[in-house]
């Protein structure tokens, strides 16, 4: 598939600028901002979402992933199972880190193709040897969606210059709601909790955000997470989804004649699972304890 021959070369091209930061960045934002749709085409084909997302990270330097959905039994109109394969570029106590996210899923519309329900298992691995597992269920329609995900640690610790790096079991729960009367608007509530080994008390919070369909292509996420040991941050994204989104955007459909807008959910049999991809890990450092979460 030509997909998985791109995934090998986008691995080991990779490695061979790992340290040089600024070159890496550079190239991907030239290629997001100079015709990645074509290119994500030619590379990418096939049925099934690719989405390309860069996020304000740590001190506000840009971490990015390329995540794409292909078919293993797909039905139209009915249901399908497939396979998530996520790549991620993303930062560990300031330093650049690659980490990737396999998945398997089965969705199921039901007749009428109001609402959908599905079902996931994922393994997560980064290039320092931390693993995890986890398991997610979905129940969506086009104006509200839950979600849950369970991830369970599946790793020791891993022992990362100074400091000894555990994986996190944890939970999340997730409530998606359309803005009414702005159909390519979402408003999208988290509730999660990470389970501490060295830390005195667990990790759990609230993350609350708003998720813009710009275009077909292109979908804003601005929001903030309030956590009981970091406190409050806020952050940013920008996707580029191929193919192009058959639901309303800001650019289509800015204002909605009525309050929701059905959609016709067979038609997001091979969307993107949504989770938490980065893994949380908390770190002691040598002499000191510092247990801490990295997300």
């Amino acid at each position: 598939m030509h997909f998985f021959k791109f995934f090998i070369i986008f691995l080991l091209s990779f490695k061979a600028y790992a340290g040089d930061e600024e070159k890496i960045k550079k190239n991907v934002i030239d290629k997001f901002t100079s015709g990645l749709s074509s290119a994500v085409e030619n590379i990418l084909d096939g049925e099934g979402d690719t989405q390309v997302q860069i996020k304000a990270g740590e001190e506000l330097k840009p971490e990015f992933s390329i995540v794409t959905v292909r078919p293993i039994s797909h039905h139209p109109g009915v249901d399908s199972v497939f396979v998530q394969l996520q790549l991620n570029d993303t930062k560990i106590r300031g330093s650049n880190r690659l980490s990737i996210n396999s998945g398997i899923g089965y969705r199921k519309v039901s007749d009428n193709k109001n609402t959908l329900t599905g079902a996931n298992i994922f393994l997560d691995y980064d290039e320092e040897g931390n693993a995890r597992a986890s398991i997610g269920l979905e129940l969506r329609s086009s104006a509200f969606e839950l979600l849950a995900n369970y991830y369970a640690g599946i790793s020791s610790g891993q022992k990362v210059g100074d400091y000894t790096e555990r994986t996190l079991d944890g939970i999340e729960v997730s409530a998606i709601g359309q803005v009414p009367y702005i159909p390519w608007a979402n408003v999208i509530a988290k509730s999660y909790e990470w389970e501490a080994e060295k830390n005195s008390k667990n990790s759990k919070g609230e993350k609350f955000s708003l998720e813009l369909t710009l275009t077909p292509n292109i979908i804003a996420e601005l929001g903030y997470d309030d956590n009981n040991i970091s406190g409050t941050s806020n952050f940013a994204k920008i996707m580029f989804v191929y193919p192009a989104r058959e639901t309303p955007t800001a650019s289509t459909d800015f204002i909605s004649d009525t309050a929701f807008v059905k959609g016709d959910m067979s038609l997001e049999l091979l969307s993107i699972v949504r989770r938490t991809n980065k893994q949380i890990i908390e770190s002691d450092g040598t002499g000191i304890k510092i247990a801490r979460t990295s997300e």
